[in-house]
């Protein structure tokens, strides 16, 4: 066997056919990573695929719906309805957004602390993210947290932990409606029992999947044994192989999660500890969405509709729930459709129904959409240009 004299490994002979062993090792590790990341691209183009239909097909059959009922006869009750009421629900969802983005100003240290003027367009960018992504609201927290550190200072997870905290009071009051109007819908509104299991059955799923959450983070945090199982398990996955990309061995890869996740948790767990501080969030909370309920209600009196307030906290509460849940970017499509058969469950009449569904959500789109995308459009522009000319 023979040994070139200037091959050496941390003062380790290397033997040339070892060179060539290891060589045929890593190529073999090659193939393999590229072979796992083509299976991962193509399900991904499958995920992706399912997720574009869905999100095609709810706007058609919205627009159906709509139909059925009428366009004529929408337009004639969207007309019933005064300038004063529509003027009232426009500020009421704009005190919403307000009062969101005090909450998470009023989170952030006192030294990384900024104005109500800079915070504001950055809560709006983040809605913008939450209703172009998927599902519950999610998307927009990261980019909040990536302007709060360019605009505040900071580390991004840090800020992304503070959003995060102010947005579970918001999730648990929520929740606490949701549970409240599941718990009427099955008694009281008429609808078939296999709709009232299905609803019963995907609050319950997404409760468990949250405690689920929160269990596991803080096992991690604690270091515990089975934590360390489940991030081995994670690491070495076979359908994750671009950790292992990243982080060459398990060590990086358990000491980062470790600390992102120490990052997060700190403003939240600061938060929990302080009784001011969880009244106040709750307190945001529980206002932020009285004001939305109050918006949606004033809508249907303006209608002429006769119903009750907490009616209208069902409907709006399990029609927000059911978009949550959806593949559908922001919950469209679906949260309006629930919305119309929930109405009509309730003795709503259909136009004034889909009159009052339309308006409330293009105002909220109006916000979110226009509002935020503009304010998202203005941050990357004057931080882009800052980064440019640094």
């Amino acid at each position: 066997m023979r040994v070139r004299a200037d091959e050496w490994n941390h003062g380790v002979k290397v033997p040339e056919e070892g060179r060539k062993l290891a060589g045929g090792h890593s190529q073999g590790t090659g193939n393999t990573g590229r072979a796992e990341s083509i299976t991962m691209s193509k399900r991904t183009v499958v995920s992706s695929g399912l997720k574009a239909l869905a999100v095609l097909v709810v706007p058609v059959l919205l627009y159906f719906v709509l139909k059925s009922i009428g366009f004529r006869q929408i337009l004639q009750a969207m007309k019933q309805t005064g300038g004063a009421s529509i003027g009232a629900a426009f500020f009421l969802y704009l005190a919403v957004f307000v009062l969101c983005a005090f909450r998470c100003q009023w989170l952030m240290k006192c030294e990384e602390r900024g104005s109500m003027m800079a915070m504001f367009p950055i809560h709006m960018a983040g809605t913008f993210g939450n209703l172009m992504t998927p599902g519950a609201r999610v998307g927009g927290e990261p980019i909040r947290a990536y302007y709060m550190s360019r605009a505040f200072g900071g580390e991004k997870t840090a800020h992304l932990g503070t959003v995060l905290a102010g947005q579970f009071g918001s999730t648990f009051v929520f929740f606490i409606f949701l549970v409240l109007s599941a718990i009427f819908v099955v008694l009281f509104v008429p609808l078939a029992f296999p709709i009232k299991a299905l609803l019963a059955s995907a609050i319950i799923l997404v409760g468990a999947a949250v405690l689920s959450g929160l269990l596991l983070s803080r096992h991690i945090m604690d270091g515990s044994p089975l934590a360390s199982r489940l991030l081995r398990a994670l690491y070495e996955s076979h359908l994750l192989g671009l950790i292992r990309r990243r982080f060459h061995t398990y060590e990086l890869f358990e000491e980062y999660t470790i600390r992102k996740l120490a990052n997060v948790s700190g403003p939240v767990v600061k938060a929990a500890v302080s009784p001011k501080a969880v009244g106040t969030i709750f307190g945001i909370g529980f206002t932020s969405w009285m004001l939305r309920y109050l918006a949606y209600y004033i809508l249907f009196r303006g209608m002429g509709a006769n119903i009750g307030f907490h009616s209208v906290i069902v409907i709006v509460t399990v029609s927000i729930f059911l978009g949550d849940i959806s593949f559908s970017p922001g919950g469209a499509g679906f949260t309006e459709s629930a919305m119309i058969a929930l109405c009509a469950a309730f003795g709503i009449d259909y136009s004034a129904a889909a009159a009052v569904t339309l308006i409330s959500r293009g105002i909220f789109y109006l916000y979110g959409l226009g509002v935020g995308g503009l304010c998202l459009a203005g941050l990357a522009c004057i931080y882009g240009r800052r980064e440019r000319s640094a």
